[in-house]
């Protein structure tokens, strides 16, 4: 058995979820940040267009990315 594939096979549900789980909270609160950053400094232009145009494309851009990471894991794993 490869290590790879004792997560799935012999660990314990709750780890499993547990080691899996963890890195992608991590990752969204990170992408959240930078996206409140973002709106925070063009938020200081005070064109409500602009903030508007940000709450368009960043579910676009997040979603994006989580279709990206999906295919970059799934690939890894095999």
């Amino acid at each position: 058995m490869t290590k790879d594939n004792e997560l799935f096979t012999s660990m314990p549900v709750g780890k499993a979820v547990a080691k899996l789980a963890v890195p992608t909270v991590v990752s969204q609160i990170i992408v959240i940040l930078y996206s409140l950053a973002d709106t925070f400094f063009i938020g200081q232009i005070g064109d409500p267009n602009q903030i508007a145009a940000l709450s368009i494309t960043f579910p676009i851009y997040t979603l994006l990315i989580g279709i990206g990471a999906n295919s970059v894991i799934a690939r890894s794993l095999g």
